[in-house]
């Protein structure tokens, strides 16, 4: 089994509500206002505190007032207020960026970083930022083969280096691309392939990913379980060693020993208000629910969360530190929950 390793969400949008009547998003319910020092604050000290990577949510317009970082010029900052904490997205949108685009702008960021990138990869969600971007919004198993395609493209011209690329698919053509210099990570930086469809996008996981993430509406344990049996399977198909996969939780923390901050966010969070897109995805409304999708409570009960986790497959657990700005519940994770699994 691969290291266990602890990395960290970036808060790119605030979600506190202005007022008591206004929506909260569950990743940030407690930001109020946007503001790039304490977003950026937040990522130095989790690097401090030794997590493993920062990942960053690739939307334009979501949380409070429609305020949002854009994720890959987000990822370039931190590469330059950063020493050793890998930098990824969670996940990219893939109609949003021309894929031979997105594999120069990938090799470059891992250059400049030294090695730390991990290019999260999706297939696009959010119909509301293609129609006020003006991208059409092609139905789920289009836009699933052009992810397909993307892929295959952004590894061609990452293994093609200094001679030149071409590509001819179904969606995307390229001629003589260049992508020099390569991206310094061998064979490649990781793909990480975020979603949740049975038939095709997991079955594109077992095929392109080296790491799966799942997310809020996979966490609980039984989910997982079920999800990775899927990719395994898959991975038997398409002829793909199912142990060459990692997978990841990607979800909310709070890490206290203070009841009553534990009762104040959970009041703030639940019922949690999901987009139209997810809505029957998940059902998260007490506390109970909660504890089954988050990892939350005591140093002790986090780490409870996170055993059964690992013993559902899961390596790689990326927390929305839902108390942020306040950055103690990270700090406590840090001092009495990973060292257990170092």
């Amino acid at each position: 089994m691969s290291e266990i390793s602890f990395e960290y969400n970036v808060p790119v949008f605030a979600g506190a509500p202005e007022s008591g009547t206004d929506p909260v998003h569950r990743d940030t319910p407690c930001y109020e206002t946007l503001d790039w020092e304490t977003t950026k604050t937040g990522v130095e000290t989790a690097e401090k505190l030794g997590f493993d990577a920062a990942w960053a949510p690739d939307h334009l317009m979501l949380g409070r007032d429609n305020a949002e970082y854009e994720c890959w010029t987000l990822l370039s900052a931190l590469a330059g207020s950063t020493d050793d904490i890998n930098l990824g997205s969670l996940v990219l949108c893939n109609d949003y960026r021309n894929p031979a685009l997105v594999a120069k702008m990938a090799a470059t960021l891992d250059v400049v970083s030294g090695g730390r990138l991990e290019l999260g990869l999706g297939a696009g969600w959010h119909e509301p930022e293609y129609e006020a971007y003006g991208w059409e919004y092609r139905d789920g198993f289009d836009r699933l083969m052009r992810l397909d395609e993307s892929i295959r493209l952004i590894k061609r011209m990452w293994d093609a280096g200094s001679d030149g690329a071409s590509f001819d698919g179904d969606h995307y053509r390229i001629e003589d691309a260049y992508c020099s210099p390569p991206p310094v990570q061998e064979p490649h930086p990781p793909i990480l392939v975020g979603g949740q469809g049975e038939e095709v996008t997991l079955k594109l996981v077992a095929k392109h990913a080296d790491v799966w993430n799942t997310d809020v509406f996979n966490g609980d344990v039984d989910t997982l379980e079920h999800k990775i049996g899927v990719i395994e399977d898959h991975c038997e198909t398409v002829g793909r060693d199912p142990a060459d996969v990692e997978y990841s939780w990607d979800g909310h923390v709070i890490c206290t020993r203070d009841e009553e901050k534990l009762d104040r966010i959970l009041d703030l969070m639940l019922p949690i208000q999901f987009e139209e897109e997810y809505q029957d995805q998940a059902n998260i409304e007490t506390e109970a629910d909660a504890r089954d999708y988050f990892v939350m409570g005591t140093p002790e009960q986090c780490a409870e969360a996170i055993e059964r986790r690992i013993d559902a497959g899961v390596t790689k657990f990326q927390g929305w530190f839902v108390d942020f700005p306040d950055t103690d519940g990270m700090e406590l994770f840090a001092d009495e929950v990973i060292p257990q699994f170092d």
